[in-house]
C-alpha cells in the first residue's frame, strides 16, 4: 500500500516508523525547519529527522494548499494519506487525492477536544480518560467520522509529556490495525452537540495567578503544561517555575491567596483561590536547575507571608 504521511512533532514519529515498517511510505510532508535556541539556526522537526534516517523523501511546504503542493500530492498517487499533528489545514483537493482515504490520528476521544491541543486540555479539564482515534478527514476541524478508537485512564501523576508518549504509541498501533480495514469498515459519525474545542496553547498561558486558580486547577495546569509552556509565578520579583505540586485537603492552614502559609525544612505550602492549599514539591528559580523544595527553602529562605505573584 502506498502511503503519504503528514506530521511534524514527536507525537507523529511512532506512527511514521510503524507505517514504514509495514507499508510503503512514498513521501513525508512536514513543517519547514524552524530556528531553535539562541543560535536561531534552523532545525528539522522530529518527523523530518525520522524520515531522513529511513531514506524517505521529505517535502516541507509553507502552505500546502498551494497548487504546487496539491499537484505534488496527486503525483505521488497515494492509496492512503495518514496525518498526525501536521500543523496545517488540508484543502479538499488534497483530502480527495488518495484512492482509499485520508485519515488522521487524533489524540482524544472525539468529539471531545477537537483542535490543536487535545492532550493539554484533557489534563486541564481533569478528564478521567482519554485516548486516540483514527478519523476520516473532512474540511471541518476534526469533525470527520471515526473508524476506530483506543482509550486509557488518566491517573493522578501522569504529566503531559508522558501522556503524549503513551498516546503516540497507542496511535501508531491503532493506525496499523485500522488501515487494512478502511475499505470495509464504516466510520461512525461524531455527535457534534457533544463536541468541545481545544485551542492551541500559548506561552503566556503559563503565567498563573494563584488568586484566581484553585489548588486543583494549579495542580492540573502544572501537569498539563510540563515541557510547554511550563507554569510560572514570581518570587521576590523573579520568575519561579513550578515543576511539581500537590493539592492538600487535610491541612488546617489559611492565608491570602498567592501567599506562603507554611514553611518547614522540607515543606512549603501556599494558599490558592477558594481557600485551597498547594504544596510545592519541585521548583526552578530563574537561571537555575530544577530543585526539590527543601533545596529551594535552604537557598532562598522563603517565609510565611511571601507572595507568589503573577508576572506584572
Amino acid at each position: 500500500m502506498n502511503i503519504v504521511f503528514m506530521g511534524t512533532p514527536d507525537f507523529a514519529v511512532p506512527a511514521l516508523e510503524a507505517l514504514a515498517e509495514h507499508h510503503r511510505v512514498s513521501a513525508v510532508f512536514c513543517q519547514p525547519d524552524r530556528p531553535k535556541a539562541r543560535s536561531r539556526k534552523p532545525v528539522p522537526c522530529p518527523v523530518k529527522q525520522a524520515a531522513v534516517a529511513r531514506g524517505i523523501e521529505v517535502f516541507q511546504p509553507k502552505r500546502i494548499r498551494a497548487k504546487k503542493w496539491v499537484q505534488q500530492v496527486r503525483d505521488l498517487a497515494p492509496d492512503v494519506i495518514v496525518v498526525a499533528a501536521f500543523g496545517q489545514i488540508l484543502p479538499k483537493s488534497i483530502l480527495d487525492a488518495p484512492t482509499i482515504d485520508c485519515i488522521n490520528i487524533h489524540a482524544s476521544l472525539l468529539p471531545r477536544w477537537r483542535g490543536a491541543s487535545p492532550i493539554h486540555h484533557s489534563l486541564l479539564a481533569g478528564d478521567a480518560r482519554t485516548g486516540v482515534g483514527i478519523m476520516r478527514m473532512e474540511v471541518g476541524l476534526d469533525t470527520g467520522p471515526v473508524y476506530s478508537e483506543a482509550s486509557m485512564p488518566i491517573d493522578d501523576v501522569i504529566s503531559r509529556e508522558d501522556l503524549e508518549r503513551r498516546l503516540a504509541e497507542m496511535g501508531a498501533a491503532l493506525v496499523l490495525e485500522t488501515i487494512p480495514k478502511l475499505q470495509t469498515l464504516a466510520p461512525v459519525p461524531q455527535d457534534d452537540a457533544a463536541s468541545c474545542y481545544a485551542p492551541i496553547i500559548s506561552k503566556d498561558m503559563g503565567w498563573l495567578d494563584l488568586n484566581q486558580k484553585t489548588a486543583s486547577e494549579v495542580w492540573r495546569t502544572v501537569r498539563a503544561f510540563r515541557g510547554w509552556p511550563d507554569v510560572y509565578v514570581t518570587f521576590h520579583g523573579s520568575p519561579l517555575k513550578l515543576c511539581a505540586v500537590k493539592p492538600l485537603t487535610d491541612a488546617d492552614l489559611s492565608g491570602a491567596p498567592g501567599t506562603v502559609v507554611q514553611v518547614t525544612k522540607k515543606r512549603l505550602i501556599v494558599a490558592c483561590a477558594e481557600g485551597g492549599l498547594l504544596e510545592l514539591l519541585e521548583v526552578q528559580p530563574a537561571g537555575k536547575k530544577a530543585m526539590p523544595i527543601h533545596a529551594f527553602i535552604n537557598g532562598y529562605k522563603p517565609a510565611v507571608g511571601d507572595e507568589l505573584a503573577v508576572m506584572a
